[in-house]
């Protein structure tokens, strides 16, 4: 298999040098973050006074070994000109509603029906969802805004070059655990972008890499006790393809690794001391079957498994 060891190796065999030593690079500058990282979590005793850094550098370098590993498959495997394009602008609404299924043995809820939506105008986004369980007394609520500093935005804005942008998001989301006494409210914020991977080399297109830093601040109540505070480090990272070129069909699909632990998913269950200190791993894909209906559908692997399913809708015609 091309670059699982070496990443950029596909490219070099295929002829694209220039290419294969970017991807080179990116390799060794992932790895030596994520073993520096890792190496100061060690020297430190993951002590709180320097554990955010630590953690920011260690996902950075893993998202960056990662995201170039996929990156050199991509690029040979991927057909001439790539799987899809960018859309180069936004619609101004977009909503969905769905159902989900989530498998935690440590809690009763399991069924969730999923509703949310999008208003955007020029740079700024509001956004809001709500998992509310169809078996239990269980919801969680989300409220998002963002600013857009580049890439597509609404139609009335001028049309980006490619699907890359760099926003900044802010949250508060309220999780009501009513049937166990407790809930969580956090708010955060985000630092997030996304990288046309065409600006690497032509037989990228078609690809794109995401990655985001973040700080949340948590506060917990059980029952009538006084609230207790928390602080969450928030950064993610995904490697992605665009669907179709142009009309319909035509979506993106993505896979994701997001280091918040306060979801459904929660954090990963793995052998030994290092069990539940890293995020979740997680695959979403959506596609428009037609210019204002498509699906979302995605899953995530922690400590707990999460399915969903999602129909989508935009007014007006496709941007």
């Amino acid at each position: 298999i091309p670059g699982v060891v070496a990443h950029g190796t596909g490219h070099f065999l295929l002829g694209e040098a220039r290419t294969g030593w970017i991807l080179l690079g990116i390799e060794g500058a992932g790895a030596g973050l994520a073993v520096g990282g890792l190496a100061g979590a060690a020297v430190s005793g993951a002590s709180r006074r320097v554990i955010a850094p630590i953690v920011l550098t260690t996902v950075t370098g893993a998202g960056l070994f990662g995201i170039s590993l996929l990156a050199d498959l991509y690029g040979v495997l991927a057909p001439e000109g790539g799987t899809g394009s960018p859309p180069r602008s936004l619609p101004w609404v977009e909503t969905q509603l769905g159902v989900a299924y989530v498998y935690d043995p440590t809690f009763a809820y399991r069924t969730f029906l999923v509703p949310g939506m999008d208003l955007r105008l020029s740079s700024l986004r509001l956004s809001g969802s709500g998992w509310f369980s169809l078996n239990d007394d269980n919801a969680r609520f989300r409220a998002e805004a963002a600013y857009r500093f580049l890439g597509p935005r609404t139609p009335e804005s001028p049309r980006a070059a490619d699907g890359s942008f760099l926003e900044l998001e802010g949250a508060i989301t309220h999780h009501r655990y009513t049937s166990d006494d407790f809930s969580i409210t956090t708010g955060e914020v985000t630092l997030q972008g996304r990288l046309d991977l065409a600006h690497i080399g032509r037989t990228l297109r078609g690809s794109f890499a995401e990655m985001g830093w973040g700080i949340a601040v948590e506060g917990y109540r059980y029952r009538r006790r006084p609230l207790e505070g928390n602080e969450l480090l928030i950064p993610h990272f995904a490697f992605g393809m665009y669907l179709g070129h142009a009309g319909t069909p035509r979506g993106e699909a993505k896979v994701v690794y997001d280091h918040r632990h306060d979801g459904y998913a929660g954090g990963a269950k793995i052998p030994g001391l290092g069990s539940g200190v890293p995020g979740h791993l997680g695959l979403e894909g959506r596609l428009y079957a037609s210019p204002r209906w498509g699906l979302l559908a995605d899953v995530e692997a922690g400590s707990a498994y999460v399915g969903r399913l999602s129909l989508l809708f935009r007014p007006g015609d496709s941007p």
